[in-house]
Order: structure tokens, then sequence, then C-alpha cells
């Protein structure tokens, strides 16, 4: 549910316009009201798991985004589809730092791995699978679909869960510093705001520079989330414990994470943009144009989870950075002669490249960090991600819109921030090749 709502909603975007009476504006915040609430509150809803329990924090997730689908499904006014869209990033923000921190506190350290693989895996698959769903969805049984069918997900998630009998721990230290949280949820929402507002829509080619009021939205945010990020290291009971991030293993699995979220964050717009605009595709086309990317995924992460078992992060880490960077030359290089089969080609590469990464440096962090508060760490982990997405999305777009603003058509505007993309992922290889060795460098002994 969380990671098809990311995408479904950018190909029902046309209809809902026009049932609302929106502009492109308009449209794109039905997306952009959900990143924002992912991108504040995720840190804050790995904190109330950790207080509340995992599991309890997980089920109220559910409820809570079941709850929201109904309201957007049934929205007869565009704010009460808004308001509907932040009640989803308020589920979302209190389920999945609890998903993945159940996933460590069930399993025991050498089965961990290849049991994140198995979520990353149904993650990732649902994040590519969006735009297909979203347009079956949105031809053939309307618009508010997209928000319904999360009802008998979520109604399944439920049973699942209550029958699994998951443990419910619940962090000793019992503060929270609502200071800390006031800077969180202003300072992100600032700076993502003025990063999704100020920039050009992917994959047009108009060079666009944020305005000023954006400019000080974003410097405020910005300051703003450096004053929470130094009131962590000052206060006795922070929000967050980023101390832990001394430890240069979980620091930079961490930054990996960020890098090629970064990185590929557009890559699902751009891509689909293309496929229609440039190769001509009809949108049910566009949105299997994406698969390459999605097999490998399907097809490694469990495989990976399984091998970071046997022989930790640091050796798939490097593999991974290596395939995902020539995956995006790849892939960039065919968007400039037209080619879908070298397109295809960097997309099978970069999935593989995902898969031996995301899987293996999430399990790595949630490992290494201590039972009470793995909860907050899952929660500053999706902050990452989350961040990275929307600084992505916009750097692509400011990339694109330059390239199309000298005179580069859309196929190479869009090619230049697919290779833009590559040289951020090459930063990760830097940061992999880094990653110190541990004694029996393995989850086992971490």
């Amino acid at each position: 549910m969380i990671f098809v709502d990311m995408t479904v909603t950018a190909i029902a975007g046309p209809d809902i316009g026009a049932a609302f009476g929106l502009g492109p504006s308009g449209v794109a915040w039905i997306t952009n009201a959900y990143l924002v609430t992912l991108a504040a509150l995720m840190a804050i809803g790995g904190r109330l798991g950790d207080l509340m329990g995992k599991r309890n924090a997980f089920l109220v997730g559910i409820v809570t985004f079941a709850a929201a689908s109904a309201l957007c499904g049934a929205a007869t006014d565009v704010r009460v589809l808004l308001a509907g869209r932040v009640l989803q990033g308020i589920g979302a923000c209190l389920m999945q730092p609890a998903a993945s921190a159940l996933i460590i506190e069930t399993f025991p350290a050498g089965e961990r791995g290849r049991a994140m693989g198995i979520s990353i895996g149904i993650s990732m698959s649902f994040f590519a699978l969006g735009p297909i769903i979203g347009g079956l969805l949105t031809e053939h049984a309307g618009w508010r679909s997209v928000f319904l069918v999360n009802l008998p997900i979520a109604c399944a998630a439920v049973i699942l869960a209550l029958l699994s009998r998951a443990p419910n721990r619940m962090s000793s230290d019992r503060s929270f510093d609502f200071v800390s949280a006031a800077l969180i949820v202003t300072g992100l929402p600032l700076a993502v705001y003025a990063l999704e507002a100020g920039a050009p829509r992917s994959g047009t080619q108009e060079l666009r520079i944020l305005e000023p009021v954006h400019l000080v939205m974003l410097v405020a945010g910005v300051a703003l989330t450096a004053l929470f990020a130094r009131r962590q290291f000052v206060v006795a009971k922070p929000l967050v414990h980023l101390r832990l991030f001394a430890d240069p293993r979980l620091r930079a699995n961490v930054l990996l994470i960020g890098i090629m979220q970064f990185s590929m964050a557009s890559l699902v717009v751009q891509g689909s943009i293309y496929a229609k605009s440039v190769l001509g595709y009809a949108p049910s086309q566009a949105g299997a144009s994406l698969m390459p990317l999605l097999i490998p995924v399907i097809l490694l992460a469990r495989r990976a989870g399984r091998m970071y078992d046997l022989h930790g992060v640091r050796p798939l880490a490097r593999a991974g950075t290596v395939l995902a960077t020539l995956g995006l030359v790849t892939w960039g290089a065919g968007s400039f002669v037209e080619r879908y089969a070298v397109i295809a080609a960097g997309m099978m590469l970069l999935g593989a490249g995902l898969a031996f990464i995301m899987s293996p440096a999430n399990t790595d962090t949630l490992s290494r960090a201590p039972d009470e508060m793995r909860g907050q760490i899952s929660g500053l982990m999706q902050t990452v991600r989350q961040v990275g997405n929307a600084v992505g999305v916009a750097f692509a777009a400011a990339v694109s819109g330059a390239a199309g603003a000298l005179g580069a058509e859309l196929g190479q505007a869009i090619g230049w921030a697919i290779l833009a993309g590559a040289a951020v992922s090459a930063l990760g290889v830097l940061v992999a090749f880094r990653i110190p060795r541990i004694a029996a460098d393995s989850s086992a002994a971490a």
C-alpha cells in the first residue's frame, strides 16, 4: 500500500484533475501531499513505534491508512482529498518503520537478511508496479478505485498481523522530546515543499530558478532541520539517537540508501514520460516498459538477503553500487540513441544493483541498532530515503529543464538527467568501498 501510493496517483492524476478542475500544479500536489508527509513524520513514526510497541504501531498505521484511503476514494472536494493524502502519509509513517523493525526483532541474526530481502523485494516491486496498477484501475474502474483498492488489502494485513503473534517490544525510555519533534515537523516539510513546488515538472523542457518565496522556505527548512540535528547531540534524551551514527558502518549504510534513492528518484516518472513522448508508447505500454527494472529486484532481493546472512553488507554494497551506476549510465545512453533495448539493459543492471544494496543495507542498519532504539533508527532511515527522493526529483527536473533550455530534445534532456543521477550514484561506489571490515563480516557478528 505504501509504495504503490507513491506512484499510482501520478497515472490517475489527469482524471483526478478533470474531476476537480485542477491544473498541473494542483494535480502534482495530490502526490506531493503524501510524499511531504512521509518526509516530515517518518522519524517521529519510528519513535512512536518504540514507545507503543512496533506491533501496535503497525496495526494503528494500517487502520489509519485504510481510513484515509476510504476518505480519498469518497472525496467530493479537493481539500478532502488532500486531507486524506496527508492522513495516508501519517498511517504510512507508523506502519513502515514498525514493519522493518518487526522483521529484525522476529527473526534470528542468521535469517534476517533473507526475511528483509523478501520484504524489500515486495516493496520495490510495487513501487515499480504503481504506474501499471494505476493505469489499469483508472481505465477500468475509475480514479477512486486507486484508493479504495487499499481497503481489502488492509483488512488482510490486520488479520495476518494478529495471527502472526509478532512481539510488541516497547522502549524502557518513555521520553518524547516535543521541541525536537516541532523542529523536524516544521523544517523538513518546508524544505521538501520548496523543492517540490519550485522545481519544474520532470520531463519538461523549461529552466526555472527557485522563486524568492521558495528559496526562503528552503533556507528556513534546512536551518530548522540543522537545529533538530544539533539538538539530538545536546539533550539528555533526544528524539532520535544520532550518536549511533558515530558507527562508521551504520553511517555508511544510511548514506548509501540516501544516495541511491536520490539517484533513482525520478526514474519511474522520467521513464514513463520518455516511453510515451519519445518512443510513442501507449499508456499501458509505457507502464510495462519499466518491467526490466522490476524483474531483477524480484529475482535477486531474497538471494541478496541470504548472501548478506553469509557474507555481510560490505561485498554486496560494493557490487551493487557498481552495477547500479553502470545501469544508470547505460539507461542514459539508451535515451540519447532512442533504443529501448539499450534502455532495458540499463534498467536490468540498475535493478540488480538495487537488490544488492537496499535489502542488505537496511538489514545491517537495523541489526546494529539496539532493540529499544530500533523503531527510531528505522524511521530515520526512511526519512533519509524520502528526503533523498524529494531532492533527487527536484535535481533531475532541474537538469532536464536546463538541458531543454539549451536546445536538447526531450529524450536527450531526460538522458542528461539520468546521467546526472549516475554521477551521484558513483559517489555511492566510493562510500561502499570505504565500509569498514569487521571480524566475520555478517549480521550474526553484528
